[in-house]
């Protein structure tokens, strides 16, 4: 197991050098001094300074925020274990701690990143060790990484976007729900008991609310049990793979919200596809990495016959056009991106486009979602005043003189 030495040494000039160093024995650290042409003459456990953490479990965002010092650290022409070094030395995540020292344990027993990436990173898009390995053949490591956290952080900054657009909206008919339920429970069945004698006089839709609020409010326990019970499992249903596919294929086909992620997985396709072109890669292993990050499990189906197509020599455009439902400029921009050689250029800028689209859709979502919410919570909410004043009024006339 590794741990935190401090050092004191002499570089090639003469001057003294002293810090702070992780390795896994005394011998170890000296070791790797020597690989920074660090002459050692003191190297001791550092004791006085014990590591702690800020937090032990790792967010979306520290996996973003990691990959991103790291290609800084690259194009800053500082050796990979070097990297890892200066990573470890500061970072405030135990797991990430914990799986910094797993991929530099591996980088130095002869590793490749990629590899090292995708056992301890398991959690990473598909795409991420597959760029990684394509810029590790093409010496474009830095450009590479730098690309991979910029789409995790797109990706990651489109989802907060919608959870924040629907979060109060959410608010409002949890809100709403309690209030009908308060009034069901409470305030109704007051109404039930002054007109329990007159049932036959008063309007049908009194009569049903009526019963509804006596009903619920005589079986309190089962009914709140009942929706306990049914959050419970609609938490367990969600927890499910199928059924997140499932409810993922019902929100494409849903409006505005379709469109939202119709667009953002057009942006996200495009993207990764143009970053591998961009890389060096065959447009055939660009659409099969491309293929894995697309939320649609329709859309990926299409996706891969258009892979098919490609390969049998259709031009891209005409498979997708005739394997998918992308829209007729995103298709023409791929065609002159295929005549004019600037395949990775054009879908980059079509996820560009793709991503500004789905920018404006969630705030339209937004706009929406809020009204949307509260027109529901306060149709039922006045239906049921309604029904109360009609069942009130039914039983006294008034003459207006």
């Amino acid at each position: 197991m590794s741990g935190a030495y401090r050092y004191k040494g002499l570089r090639p000039d003469g001057r003294s050098v002293e810090g702070r160093i992780t390795a896994a024995s005394e011998q170890e650290a000296v070791t790797q001094l020597a690989g920074q042409r660090i002459q050692a003459f003191e190297v001791v456990p550092d004791t006085a300074n014990r590591r702690r953490f800020a937090r032990r479990k790792a967010g979306a965002r520290d996996r973003v925020r990691v990959l991103r010092q790291l290609s800084m650290l690259v194009r800053a022409g500082a050796p990979l274990l070097t990297c890892f070094d200066s990573l470890l030395e500061d970072e405030p995540c135990l797991e990430i701690h914990d799986k910094l020292r797993g991929i530099r344990s591996d980088l130095r027993g002869g590793g490749r990143l990629s590899l090292a990436l995708s056992r301890h990173f398991p959690d990473l898009p598909d795409y991420a060790p597959r760029l990684v390995e394509l810029g590790e053949a093409t010496g474009s490591l830095a450009e590479r990484l730098a690309e991979v956290s910029g789409q995790m952080e797109r990706d990651l900054t489109a989802a907060e976007e919608l959870r924040n657009a629907l979060a109060y909206p959410a608010f409002l008919a949890f809100a709403g729900v309690g209030a009908v339920l308060f009034i069901f429970m409470v305030v109704v069945p007051r109404f039930s008991a002054l007109l329990s004698e007159a049932r036959g006089e008063i309007p049908l839709v009194s009569r049903i609310v009526l019963s509804i609020g006596q009903t619920v409010s005589e079986h309190s326990v089962l009914v709140l049990g009942g929706l306990a019970l049914l959050v419970v499992i609609g938490i367990r249903l969600v927890s499910l793979s199928s059924t997140r596919r499932a409810l993922v294929g019902v929100a494409f086909r849903t409006p505005v919200l379709g469109r939202f992620l119709n667009a953002s997985d057009t942006a996200r396709w495009a993207r990764v596809t143009g970053t591998a072109l961009a890389a060096g890669a065959s447009l055939l292993d660009a659409l099969t990495l491309a293929e894995r990050g697309v939320m649609s499990a329709r859309r990926r189906e299409g996706l891969a016959e258009a892979r098919r197509a490609v390969r049998s020599g259709e031009p891209l455009e005409a498979a997708l056009r005739a394997n998918t439902d992308m829209d007729a400029m995103t298709l023409n921009l791929i065609r002159t991106g295929r005549l004019s050689g600037a395949m990775a250029d054009m879908l980059l800028f079509v996820a560009e486009s793709g991503e500004q689209q789905a920018r404006n859709l969630s705030k339209r979502l937004t706009s929406l979602a809020e009204p949307l919410a509260i027109a529901f919570i306060a149709s039922i909410i006045g239906l049921v005043v309604v029904s109360l004043v009609l069942a009130m009024s039914s039983l006294y006339s008034f003459d207006i003189q």
